[in-house]
């Protein structure tokens, strides 16, 4: 297969540029890395087809790349602009959507697909345009962006997949009777094909977006493509083959090991398989030096372990921070839109529950205001200044401190950084808490605050979890108290990505947009 078509015909409602053209790293955009990855697979015949400002894409008539042009953009939609490409398509080959951001390992997964239809999915990603699929044994049953039309969804379609000529000369024919314009290929894919002629591959925990309005575009820009980038920074194999090596000291693990990097926001994270056996290596990132205490993550590890909410550990060395954990097969990583799921909250509000009410004694506190002073501290000592802003609200910050002690506080282990990526779900439901880094004794409602906070909760996921937690007796002044502690850990954070990106590390615009919203929250709790 040398074949592609990328389809860049669209309208923009909010930008007089096709975002498919806008830079998004230095000069540039999602046709450059589009094609970059193409030509690298060996596709050589690349046809793009355009509508909106059309002539801005000619820069890119070259050998192995001809531009079409729908002329009814304004009036159609994705399979008219399909449709268009009829005579320079004679194989199998790829579909993409030109204003999707991927890893490229979807398109080299479906290259190498024997299949000669094949769609590419990924968990929901709860951008609010989302094509939902059911899925039956190995094959797509439904496709709908209503998720009311479903019975389960089970994932959502990438805007990449694979079309066989075959089926393509069907999806033609039908076209040519179709008097709905508005037509989009993916639903014309499934009037033609049987369910046998649907297979997916599924791209667990995948690092990917769609670039539909300008906030589509800061999120590419300020969070996805620098998440990308720490995934994909070549790591030092020679150096982990030491570690394992200390791990391992009876096993030949240059010959045997096979090391998978797989993301980490603060740390670097490897699958290693040595033989049937699966484990995550854990390397600690840049600048995490008087941050996290080493012997207090092991220890408050080790006992989330024991009380079955955390996978089990190998092996910890609390001087260098390397840690070897249970490998969850096939676990999906929770992000900010499946974490909502009520049966996924049911288990989330029972893990809180659990290890709120344990009479675990973790090895430290974690104190909010200690931690502020502390990381101010390591400013200092790093030579960097927080953000400017930061000065005007200090002292609200601290006195914030004398309300929540007038409130009332009581301590109990928490794990103290309860974004989404923390929790994930293994092959037979079961959901665990890991990156036990920050834990300590702490007030439990940091813990939902954090939850509420990082995965953007709607009101109505909020009630249902703090019902269930609380098994419907909400106490007084709770509302105040998650919007305090949602300003301390936005400044708190903040401040860490300062020191994180004095050491190398680069978060985009996160640390900036935490400040900004902690400074709006301030505002809010006056009203209380």
């Amino acid at each position: 297969m040398k074949t592609a078509v990328i389809l860049t015909a669209r309208r923009e409602r909010d930008s007089d540029i096709p975002y498919p053209l806008i830079p998004f790293d230095g000069e540039k955009c999602l046709i450059d890395r589009t094609l970059d990855i193409l030509r690298q697979l060996g596709i050589v015949n690349i046809v793009m087809v355009t509508g909106f400002k059309s002539e801005l894409f000619e820069v890119y008539n070259h050998e192995d790349v001809t531009i079409l042009k729908n002329d009814d953009y304004r009036f159609t939609a994705s399979m008219a602009s399909l449709a268009v490409a009829k005579d320079f398509i004679h194989e199998d080959f790829l579909l993409i959507e030109g204003d999707t951001f991927y890893e490229s390992k979807v398109i080299e997964c479906l290259v190498n697909t024997p299949h000669k239809t094949c769609l590419a999915i990924t968990e929901e990603s709860g951008n609010g345009d989302e094509a939902f699929v059911e899925l039956k044994q190995g094959f797509v049953t439904k496709i709908s962006k209503d998720k009311h039309q479903l019975a389960n969804f089970e994932g959502e379609l990438l805007g990449v997949c694979k079309i066989s000529y075959e089926v393509y000369q069907r999806m033609l024919q039908k076209w040519t009777s179709c008097s709905n314009l508005y037509m989009n290929y993916e639903y014309l894919l499934m009037d033609c094909t049987s369910v046998l002629e649907r297979p997916y591959i599924m791209f667990k925990n995948l690092i990917w977006g769609d670039v539909d309005n300008q906030e589509n575009m800061l999120n590419l820009k300020n969070y996805i493509y620098p998440t990308l980038r720490r995934k994909e920074n070549p790591f030092d194999k020679e150096n982990l083959m030491n570690h394992l090596e200390q791990i391992f000291p009876n096993k030949d693990v240059r010959t045997h090991a096979h090391i998978e990097q797989i993301g980490g926001m603060s740390n670097k994270n490897f699958k290693v398989t040595i033989g049937e056996n699966e484990y995550v290596l854990r390397v600690p990132g840049n600048g995490s030096e008087g941050m996290v205490v080493r012997t207090n993550e092991e220890q408050n590890s080790l006992m989330a372990c024991k009380i079955g909410i955390s996978p089990s550990i190998h092996y910890f060395n609390s001087g260098t921070g390397i840690k070897l954990a249970e490998y969850i097969k096939n676990a999906e990583t929770l992000n900010h839109a499946t974490i909502q799921r009520r049966a996924h909250l049911k288990q989330i509000a029972g893990i809180y529950k659990k290890l709120h009410q344990s009479n675990v004694r973790f090895n430290n506190d974690f104190n909010v205001f200690h931690e502020i002073r502390n990381y101010e501290h390591l400013l200092l000592k790093s030579d960097v200044k927080m953000y400017p802003e930061y000065g005007d609200i200090r002292d609200k910050v601290f006195q914030m401190e004398t309300r929540l002690n007038d409130i009332g506080i009581q301590l109990a282990p928490c794990h103290n950084d309860s974004v989404a990526e923390n929790f994930i779900k293994s092959e037979d439901g079961t959901i665990y808490l890991i990156d036990w880094e920050y834990s300590g004794m702490n007030d439990p409602i940091w813990d939902l605050s954090a939850l509420f906070l990082e995965s953007e909760f709607t009101e109505d996921s909020k009630d249902f979890l703090l019902d269930l937690y609380f098994d419907g007796k909400i106490p007084n002044h709770l509302e105040e108290k998650l919007l305090i502690y949602q300003v301390l850990m936005d400044v708190l954070w903040s401040m860490w990505t300062v020191i994180k990106e004095a050491k190398g590390d680069d978060f985009g615009t996160y640390g900036k947009d935490r400040l900004q919203r902690a400074i709006l929250n301030l505002q809010k709790i006056q009203n209380y």
